[in-house]
């Protein structure tokens, strides 16, 4: 079984999973999902165009993020949870098209020769057995020069946060975290260039000497004196989250 095979099949089998945890969301974002968001609107501003990108989705979920994609272009979100596609239609379909995808064609149900300028895929790929045949997917989705937008909890705490009581309730069938130097080298080893990564704090959860350093106020300041990259990147070894711009080899 191929990579890719692994992780369809997974998604497949936990798809009931997300469909309970998806039915228990609403509309209303929190401030983990707002700073992902505001991570990925900031990396689109960035990217060359002459016309609307076309965006996809990958591992949409209830299809939050949609609205905040769909200024840059066409959006397509797809997830394997029939509920979170369900979701994604009724309270976002003015946003995107939204499809349910098919574990029988290796293109998802995408169109087989559907490619995009930009695949975001967010809190995706420490849910799947095997990270590079998803980034290997990932590729094959791209342009030549495409862009993938990527965040992830930080494997470097994991050992900290799978022990931290108030968080067990809330891991998932398959926690399956990369360090920040696990990740750069899978990019690199699946063909793309890393042009940023980065931290993000979880004011809820800081580890280390660099933990310190992970308060709102702080982050505010760094931000408001237009320093925000230099911070993120000094807490990238021990935040909760890493987020990446790479850039797919033409």
């Amino acid at each position: 079984m191929r990579p890719d095979d692994r992780n369809t099949a997974t998604a497949t089998g936990t798809s009931s999973y997300y469909d309970r945890l998806w039915a228990q969301y609403g509309t209303d974002l929190g401030y983990i999902d707002r700073s992902r968001a505001e991570f990925v609107v900031a990396a689109l501003r960035e990217i060359p165009r002459e016309h609307g990108l076309s965006i996809l989705d990958l591992g949409c979920g209830r299809g939050w993020m949609a609205p905040f994609l769909a200024p840059f272009g066409s959006v397509t979100g797809i997830d394997f949870s029939p509920e979170g596609i369900r979701l994604a239609r009724e309270n976002y379909s003015q946003h995107a098209q939204f499809l349910l995808a098919q574990a029988d064609t290796p293109s998802l149900g995408l169109p087989g020769d559907a490619r995009f300028d930009v695949v975001v895929c967010s809190e995706v790929i420490e849910h799947v057995p095997e990270p590079a045949g998803l980034l290997r997917q990932i590729a094959g989705l791209l342009h030549p020069e495409g862009w993938c937008l990527l965040t992830t909890p930080n494997g470097n705490v994991w050992p900290r946060f799978r022990s931290d009581p108030r968080f067990v309730n809330q891991l998932q069938p398959i926690e399956n975290w990369l360090t920040t130097h696990a990740l750069a080298a899978l990019l690199r080893q699946e063909g793309f260039g890393v042009v940023r990564h980065e931290g993000r704090p979880a004011f809820s959860f800081r580890v280390g000497p660099w933990g310190l350093m992970q308060r709102r106020s702080i982050e505010r300041v760094f931000k408001m004196l237009g320093l925000g990259r230099v911070y993120w990147r000094a807490i990238r070894p021990t935040a909760l989250y890493q987020v990446v711009v790479a850039r797919k080899a033409g």
